[in-house]
């Protein structure tokens, strides 16, 4: 089933504790949650590797903690503590040895973002400071200055405007298809992934989606995906497949407006043929619903695939079909797939983020740039990493626009947290960043579904979606988030 963010509905947090001392800024604490955990430098008493986290010293009580945080911040320039992560002692604890090195310690994080994960051993309180400017409301507001808020556009909410406010959708919206199960001559569900939707001049809407061969689940990704184009005629509306665009293994299309009205496709590919290596829709073996299951992909289900995804180019004019002659991007690229996303600017030049997945960290996400997107070579791929205090694993799946105003902005599936080492996968949460001029960017912490609901902790993981009909579903996967923009909110 594919899910956009349009379908997405934001848990608003509520304060948990709140204090407010003369003009110091109330406080929210969160027991048993870490803001830095996989970022707390690997020796106590030291900063973090991407400047965010600070040693504040060792206290005996969470007050000392917290003073020391408010008198590390400038309030009229310059970083502030937004969050305070304190060790307390605590005799019956069951923390491990690495654990107890950090008892009694205090840290600061400067970094806006809240990314909290559950753990016993820690508190976690967050600073409401009021805002001094627009990029204190995530550009996606104003900072009104006399009272200290900001008012945010509509698409956006939150104290800092970092939460998207989405609304109820249509239950049967979006891109849901049934094929005949060859075994049973039923219609069955086959699963899709992600979906980037245009317009066209006639006022349809063009999606281009990964599409699960052989009615398998996302877990057959790279065996079995391929990319399919679905129309509908407005976005509340359900897509019907129209095509094939490129068979297996295509995967991820980002699909974007080209300056002279191209429609320009970047994806990550090793064509092979029209059927994928799994076979979820055996007869007698599985239930045929677009899931994965044992067996369905063989002995060796890997047997096929390459040891890099290469990220391609290719353009149209026309989003019914005629695409170019897909060329390489990243020529010398080895490694998984990029999740290339990227805005094509007026001139012709190119911002994007992409990603390198790696073994420890998970996802960490880098910027691109291009004098020419139609030109490979003139392609570069910088090599600082974006977001270095965001730990394990990361965020991943990027999708990046301009406001009207030229400011940059992205949208993740956010990943950081409790357990996300090894089930990335499972953290049913997006992400936010911004940036005045698409080269420094800072992540807001989590824009959609909740950020305390982890796989350890009573809330549980999933983020709960509300349709129109008055009725919610429970998701636990919400990936591949992308917007669609009227006029004038990107380029």
């Amino acid at each position: 089933m594919t899910m956009h963010l349009l379908l997405l509905f934001c848990i608003s947090l509520s304060l948990l504790v709140g204090s407010v001392v003369g003009n110091a800024p109330e406080i929210t604490r969160y027991p048993s949650y870490n803001n830095a955990l996989n970022v707390l430098p690997v020796l106590p008493r030291q900063h973090s590797q991407g400047g965010t986290v600070f040693y504040l010293g060792t206290f005996s009580t969470e007050d000392e903690c917290v003073a020391a945080c408010m008198s590390s911040s400038t309030s009229v320039s310059g970083s502030r503590c937004n969050f305070y992560v304190y060790f307390p002692s605590n005799p019956n604890s069951k923390a491990s040895s690495k654990d107890k090195d950090f008892l009694n310690q205090c840290f600061s994080i400067t970094s806006p973002g809240l990314n909290p994960s559950y753990d016993e051993t820690a508190i976690t309180g967050q600073l409401h400071w009021g805002c001094r400017g627009d990029s204190d409301c995530s550009l996606n507001g104003q900072c009104i200055k006399d009272t200290g808020f900001c008012e945010c556009r509509p698409a956006w909410k939150g104290e800092r405007c970092e939460i998207l406010n989405i609304l109820p959708t249509p239950r049967d919206s979006g891109y849901r298809r049934m094929d005949l199960n060859p075994a049973t001559k039923e219609m069955a569900n086959t699963s899709s992934w992600g979906g980037a939707v245009l317009p066209a001049k006639d006022g349809s809407f063009h999606m281009w989606a990964s599409e699960m061969t052989e009615h398998c689940g996302i877990g057959a990704w790279s065996q079995n995906s391929r990319i399919v184009h679905a129309v509908a005629q407005s976005a509340g509306e359900p897509f019907e497949r129209k095509d094939v665009v490129w068979e297996v293994f295509s995967h991820e299309p980002e699909v974007v407006p080209g300056p002279s009205g191209e429609y320009v496709m970047y994806f990550t590919a090793q064509l092979r043929g029209q059927h994928g290596d799994c076979n979820c829709c055996r007869e007698g073996e599985g239930p045929c619903d677009g899931s994965t299951g044992p067996g369905d992909c063989g002995e060796d289900e890997y047997e096929n695939l390459g040891n890099s995804d290469p990220s391609w180019l290719s353009y149209t004019f026309d989003p019914n079909g005629n695409w170019s002659e897909p060329v390489q991007i990243f020529s010398d690229w080895q490694g998984s797939d990029t999740n290339f996303a990227p805005v094509i600017l007026s001139n012709g030049s190119l911002v994007a983020l992409w990603r390198e997945w790696t073994v420890r960290g998970g996802s960490r996400m880098y910027l691109a740039t291009a004098e020419d997107w139609k030109d490979p070579s003139t392609y570069v791929r910088h090599e600082t990493e974006l977001f270095p205090d965001l730990g394990a694993a990361g965020t991943e799946d990027p999708f990046l626009y301009q406001d009207e105003e030229g400011n940059f902005h992205a949208v993740f599936h956010h990943m950081f947290g409790t357990g996300t080492e090894d089930q990335w996968w499972l953290d049913a949460t997006g992400g936010h960043a911004f940036s005045p001029d698409g080269f420094q960017w800072t992540y807001t912490g989590v824009s959609y579904g909740d950020p305390l609901a982890r796989y350890d902790t009573l809330e549980g993981q999933g983020a709960e979606v509300e349709f129109d009909d008055g009725t919610s579903f429970k998701f636990t996967r919400l990936e591949r988030p992308h917007l669609f923009l009227p006029e004038g909110g990107s380029r």
